[in-house]
């Protein structure tokens, strides 16, 4: 059967068009109050600005600024945006939330042009990424183990260190910015992203860490790598008995708003058939009742000692690729010790 084509992407100027963008010769920060409401008008909401549009033209006027040489790289957090064009843009034109988290929205709009509307990328700007010191890519870049929480990364670092592949921690809900930077790392290092990727969970076994790893692989199909098999470090059955599984378990969050999510995620670790997950789940007068397991409730040598028996295969055969790296490092190292002795004569 012959692969159905992409659907091809609407034009740029059609993209603008749809997501509210125009092109003014004025700088929209700059601007009095009337002219933002003469230009962003809101007609049955609670500001009297278009909030939505005023922050997605803010966004693209930046990136136009910045693309014809009229500003360099803005280099900055995107917290720091919000404090210096948006929030006193907001201000002005009497659109400042007291409730509502109006930089969440910001950083959300700006997500949307990237992913949804694909009018730009964060690098078009220059954002610094908060969480750039939370991954690494390594020799077998393809091989990426991600874990759910910053408070993993030390460890992350060891398996770096030991086996030469990608490590991530995401710090919860993985930001598109990061992954773009992160897949860019991995670009850089000369990987084809066409080839196969093989990602090593380490996330909370419960729904919301698993939209949390789905958002991850999102992320990465989004920015070119397609071919991706997932295989979970945390469940179950890398617990060793009924009674450990029991202590470590914890009621998963109920409620209408989290049905449909438990439902989802209850068929598909179903489909795993792990032996133990029949003690993560109670069935009482018709009900179901679920449990999750915390990423830590599986210790990190139990982690290693499973890495080393799914993970290892896939990076074996490599042994001469990673003699010439290890070669590369050693002929730098001896390189910079050379250079400092020149340097600096008066120590031994």
């Amino acid at each position: 059967m012959p692969k159905t084509k992409p659907k091809a992407l609407p034009s740029l100027a059609e993209r603008l068009k749809k997501a509210g963008i125009r092109h003014f010769d004025q700088l929209i920060h700059d601007q009095p109050k009337e002219w933002l409401i003469e230009n962003f008008p809101e007609h049955k909401g609670e500001y009297p600005i278009n909030v939505t549009r005023l922050i997605r033209n803010l966004l693209w006027q930046m990136k136009e600024r910045i693309a014809s040489g009229e500003k360099p790289p803005f280099k900055e957090l995107l917290r720091t945006y919000w404090y210096m064009y948006v929030k006193p843009t907001l201000a002005r034109a009497g659109a400042l939330a007291e409730e509502t988290d109006q930089y969440k929205q910001l950083s959300e709009h700006l997500a949307g042009l990237v992913k949804v509307y694909q009018v730009m990328q964060y690098k078009d700007i220059g954002f610094r990424d908060e969480n750039e010191a939370n991954r690494k890519v390594g020799l077998f870049a393809n091989v990426i183990i991600f874990a759910e929480k910053v408070g993993h990364f030390d460890y992350l670092s060891e398996l770096f260190r030991e086996y030469h592949v990608s490590v991530i921690a995401l710090g919860g809900q993985p930001s598109v910015l990061n992954i773009e930077y992160f897949v860019d790392e991995i670009k850089a290092a000369k990987i084809n992203l066409r080839r196969s990727f093989y990602l090593f969970g380490i996330v909370d076994f419960d729904p919301s860490g698993w939209i949390i790893r789905d958002a991850f692989v999102n992320n990465l199909r989004h920015y070119g790598i397609k071919n991706i098999q997932t295989f979970e470090l945390i469940h179950p059955d890398m617990l060793k008995t009924p009674e450990e599984v029991l202590q470590a378990r914890y009621p998963v969050k109920a409620g209408k708003e989290m049905e449909e999510k438990n439902r989802r995620w209850y068929e598909e670790v179903t489909k795993r058939h792990y032996a133990y997950m029949k003690y993560l789940i109670e069935e009482s007068a018709g009900k179901r009742k679920l449990y999750g397991l915390e990423s830590e409730a599986v210790s990190t040598e139990r982690i290693s000692l499973e890495l080393e028996r799914i993970m290892k295969p896939v990076i074996g055969g490599n042994e001469e690729k990673l003699k010439i790296y290890e070669m590369n490092n050693l002929d730098t190292a001896a390189h910079e010790l050379i250079l400092f002795k020149a340097t600096h004569p008066e120590i031994p």
